[in-house]
This record gives C-alpha cells, sequence and structure tokens, in this order.
C-alpha cells in the first residue's frame, strides 16, 4: 500500500497542482472517447503524456508541460500507445458495468476484476515507456523487461492496483466526477513504483 500512500501524499501536497492535472486529464479523457475508431489510442497517448508530466515532477520538484523531449523519442510514444489501447478499454468496460441498469451486485466485482487488469497493465505499459526512453532499448524489450519486474515484484504492483481500483470505483459511482481525483493519484502512484523497481529493470 505504500505507493498509495505516498501518492496520496503528493496529491495532498500538491492539491491545487493535483486537481488542475485531474481536471486536464478527464476533460481530454472525456473529449477523446467521443472521437470514433481512434478514441482509444486518442486516450493512450493522452495518458502517458500526463504520466510523463508527474514522473518529470517527481525528478524535479518541478511542474513542467515542456514535453519537447518526446519528439526524439515519438516512436516509442506511437508504438506503447497502441499497445495500451486495449487497457483503456478494459477500464471503459468497467466504468460501463457500474453503470449499467443491471443488478449493480452482479457487475461489481466483474468491473473490479477488469480495474486491477487495466490498472496493472497500465503500470507496466507506462513505466516500460519510461524504461525505453530513459535506456534507448526497443519498445518490445522495454515491456518485456518491465513485464519481468512487476512479476517480481508483485508485492508492489498487486495491491497498487488492488487500491487503485477501489479508488477508481468510487469514481464511477460519481459519474466520473471522482476521475479528477483518481487520476492524479493512478499518475503518482505509477510513478511512485518506478521510482522503486527502476534499478532492478536496469540490472
Amino acid at each position: 500500500m505504500n505507493p498509495v500512500k505516498q501518492a496520496l501524499s503528493a496529491f495532498k501536497n500538491n492539491w491545487k497542482e493535483s486537481l488542475w492535472l485531474g481536471a486536464a486529464a478527464t476533460i481530454y479523457t472525456y473529449f477523446a472517447q467521443l472521437l470514433p475508431m481512434i478514441g482509444a489510442l486518442f486516450i493512450s497517448l493522452g495518458l502517458l503524456i500526463f504520466q510523463e508530466i508527474v514522473n518529470k515532477w517527481m525528478k524535479t520538484g518541478r511542474w513542467s508541460m515542456d514535453l519537447t523531449h518526446l519528439k526524439n523519442h515519438w516512436v516509442a510514444f506511437v508504438l506503447i500507445s497502441i499497445v495500451l489501447m486495449p487497457t483503456g478499454i478494459l477500464l471503459g468496460s468497467a466504468f460501463g458495468l457500474l453503470e449499467s441498469p443491471q443488478s449493480e451486485w452482479q457487475n461489481i466485482p466483474l468491473s473490479f476484476a477488469l480495474f486491477i487488469l487495466g490498472i496493472y497493465f497500465y503500470f507496466i505499459l507506462a513505466h516500460a515507456f519510461s524504461f525505453s526512453i530513459e535506456t534507448t532499448k526497443s519498445v518490445a524489450k522495454a515491456i518485456d523487461s518491465t513485464a519481468i519486474v512487476s512479476m517480481k515484484r508483485y508485492k508492489i504492483y498487486l495491491p497498487t492496483a488492488f487500491f487503485m481500483s477501489l479508488i477508481f470505483m468510487l469514481a464511477g459511482f460519481l459519474r466520473g466526477l471522482g476521475l479528477v481525483i483518481a487520476l492524479p493519484l493512478l499518475f503518482f502512484s505509477s510513478a511512485v513504483i518506478y521510482q522503486d523497481v527502476r534499478s532492478l529493470l536496469k540490472n
């Protein structure tokens, strides 16, 4: 649960910036999903951009929208965004189940399972993107390395995915308004985990 605690602490200590980030990510996600055919890709691209903003803040202690360095890594950016698309669809399906008119007791367990899977895979792919940028490794090798590390450090990845799933379910019950808080917490917790496993990835 430590990454979640650290994420909550980061949110609390930077609540204004966190709320702005959450509002921007929520609005972006809402409009991106309205795009026919390519909405899932744009959501993936946006998630990686917002994640990179948080990663830079965790490294430097300063909020910065300067992401010009991504131009040098656009291939990894696009490829991992494409691989991330099914994860976005999983999360979207989980939210859809919560809003379904069917019995909530039938939907909640499946929705919760989809959230856990989606968030777990999000962590792996977000970390693969960061690892690929830092080491210039190929996307395939970066994903392979982060997947292996996530299995070795499942005691960090799984509990964090579990607690973040609870937060996302609460956000779903709030008709999406809770995403303003849930999304920054997702970005913060991902950045915290990456800092923890970074040395393992480079070995």
